[in-house]
């Protein structure tokens, strides 16, 4: 059965999979904050038939710890050269 996956990656942002019936996995979206623009997301592309009976699994754990601090770290931007 397709599945589509509302998870929390190693980082600590929300990511939107697909995975189809032989259990392949497509990243769809990632680097989001919440999970609920994903979840909905995800109910659309369900309700448009385009992916057969495909279902919606959320995973309820909490946000992943990050190094302790409330949102991940990312290095500030480099000029280029």
């Amino acid at each position: 059965m397709a599945r589509f996956h509302v998870s929390y990656d190693e980082t600590g942002d929300c990511q939107l999979t697909f995975e189809n019936d032989q259990g392949e996995l497509t990243l769809v979206s990632y680097q989001s904050v919440s999970p609920k623009q994903l979840v909905e997301d995800a109910i659309e592309l369900v309700s448009s038939g385009a992916f057969g009976d495909a279902t919606v699994l959320v995973d309820p754990a909490q946000r992943p710890a990050t190094r302790g601090l409330d949102a991940p770290v990312r290095p500030a931007p480099r000029r280029a050269g």
